[in-house]
């Protein structure tokens, strides 16, 4: 930098702002640090800067409104976002609309940070180019190995009359523009990317269906009719390198597409894998059925499974590491007509645990809900089916606990995330430590909140209910339709309908739906029965929603990451006398509307009116019996 440039840091984290801070002095940067959205203001009105670094999630004014206001007062002034989950697309949705350059996600990346410093000086005529928007050729892809793209950090384009059109965060790096030439052996021609586009690109693109193609060819067909034919399968075969290095590849690219679930499915005359993306499935290979009996095996090699037993369900769980970055992986098999499959949960430890503000709650359902939280004692539950966020919803409640003045315990299986100064205890049937058990030792350890992983059954029931009439705060979570149906579903348990009206403060039941990406969002008219149903609730007749076209960023889906639709019920006198009357489930709810409860779907409806996600989407997610 031949002048000291002048950088602004937002941030509440003061630890942050004073590493990041002696970073960038030490490259010659002059840094001013605010702490809050207010004090941010008055900076820039007193002089100039190049960047602004702001965070989005602030005590008081949020990154979004201090965006806005500092971009009234310095419209020049280049600003970026920074945050530590992923999941706040809605407000950078409303940042991009105030002007925002970009989002930055912590830990943050320093020389990003330079690069967009030094990029007040960029070599004039060189196109800029968004490469979240930009459709890649495969042709130009194969041109250049994956291996030299991340060595440059370049991003092959399309061919054009005898061009290879390329993407470069370093225009003037010319080592690296004649080895793409000598490559290619085609000219080359620049296109200037931002370097996190760049990146961002590569992980998309190249991806790994190729390699595991390439790999399950080196497994002999004389071999593998072998390995289905023999019940007793040697480790040695198993760990050859082709079948591992094919499974490896296969979960790597699964941390990359964000996926959860990885499917290994036999059918008549293929092998289909398929990631399961923010609640979607996707076909991702399709595969000879030959390597079928290589990859199970080395999948249940890795869970510490029995490769001899195929008819019997199992499960197991292993780690591997992806990128530096450990990942657990839990793996269940049961037999199929048609051969046995296999499906890995990926749990990502570098995914940090979100906050209850970035759940996707409306204000006044949080209010409520951190109200319901705060309380000394009780149960409090979440309820939804298989894969509606209650996890996720009960680590954020924890995690907003203050573990310093309270013994903190949970009870779970399994263990997904670890935090600090909570003591975190894994269900093992084997050594017969279930959800009861483990409740009946954790009442010893003298508790002060009890997270019990999910009530299955009368003993968990019962003794998480003694629990919470005995000082103790429980949280758990329970398998029901809507908040009033968790009620019946203990009742169904066996639990006395005096002993839930006295331990119940509340409950949240909750759905997932995608959110629209917010990169290539655009209003588009829905099908008649959209229109009518979203009319129906909201009461205003409206054409057109925002829905995704499809771009880079997304993985051409128009949508990126998921938010929660939730309805928070507040026990109240008059709904503990209705539960004790055996009223019925339309009494209850009846009663829960009238005293300020917003149904899920209800919800729902708000967040498409915010343009967050499609009528589709609460349509396909969001249901009532009935």
């Amino acid at each position: 930098m031949d002048e000291k440039a002048s950088v602004l840091i937002v941030d509440d984290d003061a630890n942050l702002c004073e590493t990041l801070a002696d970073i960038l002095e030490e490259k010659g940067c002059r840094v001013v640090v605010a702490y809050d959205g207010t004090n941010a203001i008055k900076e820039v009105k007193g002089q100039h800067f190049d960047l602004a670094l702001i965070d989005i999630v602030m005590p008081g004014m949020n990154g979004v409104e201090a965006l806005r206001q500092i971009k009234a007062i310095d419209p020049q002034l280049t600003t970026m976002l920074t945050t530590g989950h992923t999941a706040l697309d809605d407000s950078v949705s409303e940042a991009i609309e105030a002007g925002v350059a970009g989002v930055l996600y912590k830990p943050l990346d320093i020389n990003a940070i330079v690069e967009m410093i030094e990029g007040r000086t960029e070599t004039p005529g060189l196109p800029r180019i968004d490469l979240k928007r930009y459709k890649v050729q495969p042709a130009a892809l194969r041109l250049i190995p994956e291996a030299i793209a991340r060595k440059w950090d370049i991003m092959p384009l399309r061919i054009e009359d005898n061009f290879l059109i390329v993407a470069m965060a370093d225009p003037n790096n010319l080592y690296a523009i004649e080895d793409i030439r000598a490559l290619s052996r085609m000219e080359v021609k620049i296109l200037r990317a931002a370097l996190m586009d760049v990146r961002g690109a590569i992980n998309l693109h190249y991806r790994a269906a190729g390699e595991i193609e390439k790999e399950l060819r080196h497994i002999l067909p004389t071999a593998v009719e072998w390995v289905e034919a023999d019940e007793r399968i040697s480790s040695d075969f198993i760990a050859q390198a082709p079948v591992v290095r094919a499974v490896n590849l296969l979960v790597s690219q699964a941390v990359k597409d964000r996926a959860s679930d990885i499917h290994i499915e036999p059918q008549q005359d293929h092998l289909r894998v398929r990631y399961r993306i923010d609640g979607i499935l996707h076909d991702t290979l399709s595969l000879p059925l030959s390597v079928h009996g290589s990859m199970v095996s080395r999948v249940k090699v890795l869970a510490s499974m029995n490769i001899a037993e195929r008819r019997r369900p199992q499960d197991g769980h292993f780690a591997i590491s992806v990128d530096g970055t450990e990942v657990d992986i839990r793996v269940a098999t049961a037999d199929t007509s048609w051969g046995e499959m296999a499906v890995l949960r990926v749990l990502d430890k570098s995914m940090s645990v979100m906050d209850l503000p970035e759940l996707g709650f409306l204000p006044d359902s949080l209010k409520t809900y951190q109200r319901l939280i705060q309380s000394p004692f009780g149960m409090i539950l979440a309820a939804g089916p298989t894969g509606s966020g209650k996890t996720t919803t009960l680590y954020a409640s924890i995690n907003q606990l203050d573990s310093k003045e309270r013994n903190i315990i949970t009870i779970e299986d399994p263990v997904e995330y670890r935090f600090a100064n909570i003591n975190q205890m894994q269900v093992n049937p084997q050594a017969n430590i279930t959800f009861a058990r483990g409740l009946r030792a954790t009442m010893r350890l003298d508790p002060d909140v009890i997270l019990v992983g999910e009530i299955r059954d009368k003993e968990t029931a019962s003794i998480a209910i003694q629990a919470a009439l005995t000082g103790h705060l429980v949280l758990s979570s329970v398998h029901a339709n809507d908040a009033v149906g968790a009620l019946f579903r203990l009742m169904d348990l066996g639990i006395e309908p005096f002993l839930i009206t006295s331990a119940m403060v509340g409950i949240i039941a909750q759905r997932l739906v995608r959110r629209v990406c917010p990169h290539c969002r655009t209003l588009r008219e829905v099908p008649e029965e959209e229109r009518l149903i979203y009319e129906k609730e909201m009461g205003e007749k409206r054409a057109k929603f925002y829905h995704g076209t499809g771009c880079n960023y997304c993985a051409l889906t128009g949508y990126h990451g998921r938010m929660g639709v939730y309805e928070v019920l507040v026990m109240s006198q008059e709904i503990r006398r209705l539960v004790l009357t055996g009223a019925s489930t339309d009494e209850i709810k009846d009663q829960v509307i009238k005293e300020g409860m917003v149904t899920m779907w209800r919800d729902g409806m708000l967040k498409v009116q915010a343009g967050h996600t499609t009528p589709r989407e609460i349509l396909r997610n969001v249901f009532a019996i009935g």
